[in-house]
């Protein structure tokens, strides 16, 4: 199928465009983010994060404070000798 009277053997593709290199590389130029500003996003969600980590413990650090089994309310295990508190 591909011998000399095929119909497509006298086609050849056409060749990129002779600037393209030119306009691909100055539009990846245009495109990359100059000096700190491209950071300042991840910055930004970087701090949010550790903003939000640190409430998250303190809130739970809270509620762990206020939910705790005051002494006077501690499973029985506590008043029995040790040799019977290892038998869990």
């Amino acid at each position: 199928m591909t011998g000399p009277d095929h119909p497509l053997s006298n086609c050849r593709p056409a060749s990129p465009p002779s600037d393209l290199r030119a306009r691909v590389i100055a539009a990846a130029e245009a495109a990359r983010p100059q000096g700190m500003r491209g950071w300042l996003p991840a910055i930004a969600a970087a701090a949010l994060l550790v903003l939000f980590a640190g409430l998250s413990y303190r809130i739970h650090a809270e509620i762990d404070a206020r939910l705790a089994i005051p002494d006077e309310l501690r499973p029985v295990e506590q008043w029995l000798p040790e040799a019977a508190g290892d038998r869990r």
